[in-house]
């Protein structure tokens, strides 16, 4: 699979997504001593952002605000992939399990994962706190390891989720929860930790990484979304 040689994150506040996400790459890729011209690939996974129907997948705007192979496209240039994927907050997983697969296939030696969200308008009533969580991939070398990323779906429930429509009255787009639940707190072993069913990716990434710091062996991730639908992320140190 491959190797996280670096992570930043930091709570979004009141800061845009996108300035925060270039500031935690540059200082991922500078702890590791990559080279921009060095990446292959940059995927983002999130839920919320603002412009979400109009805009280009959010990577790519990372990708120009980093400069990364923003060069005139010839036979002979050099590229970096960038794209994004969404499921909920199960989002972050899905994009380390798509850069699992797809990194092997470049000629560059990284991949930058970058995970976040910010409210998308003041229309929109917003309950979290977001995190920005960026890390630089490799297929190898120090840090710890994923091995694998496994989903299960038995006890999802499709009609609990949120959904966005067009507020004629308040001229703007809004995000409505459907479905009462009554979330999982955080949960934690000497195995595996699960965030709070109510966070953002982002946020479980930055929880869950500052605990695998300070393991030794094997240490599992788990996501559980708003839905009931779990992804495992299973790491090696």
């Amino acid at each position: 699979m491959v190797v996280m040689r670096s992570w930043k994150a930091s709570p979004l506040g009141k800061g845009r997504l996108l300035k925060t996400s270039v500031n935690l790459a540059t200082s991922a890729m500078e702890e590791a001593s990559i080279d921009l011209n060095d990446i292959a690939l940059i995927v983002h996974s999130g839920i919320y952002r603002q412009h979400f129907r109009t805009e280009p997948a959010f990577a790519t705007h990372l990708q120009g605000a980093l400069n990364i192979k923003c060069t005139t496209l010839t036979q002979e240039s050099s590229h970096c992939f960038a794209f994004d994927v969404s499921d909920g907050s199960c989002s972050a997983h899905v994009a380390l399990d798509a850069i699992a697969d797809l990194l092997p296939q470049f000629n560059g030696k990284y991949a930058i994962l970058c995970v976040g969200d910010e409210r998308p308008n003041k229309q929109t009533e917003w309950p979290h706190t977001p995190h920005c969580f960026v890390a630089i991939l490799a297929l190898e070398g120090n840090g710890p390891r994923l091995e694998r990323v496994s989903f299960d779906e038995t006890k999802a429930v499709p009609e609990r989720v949120i959904a966005s429509h067009f507020d004629t009255n308040k001229k703007a787009n809004v995000s409505i929860e459907y479905g009462e639940y009554q979330p999982q707190p955080v949960h934690e072993t000497e195995l595996e930790f699960s965030g709070h069913q109510n966070w953002l990716s982002g946020e479980h990434m930055h929880a869950f990484h500052q605990r695998l710091d300070g393991k030794t062996d094997a240490f599992t991730h788990r996501i559980v979304d708003r839905t009931g639908k779990t992804t495992s992320a299973h790491w090696e140190r």
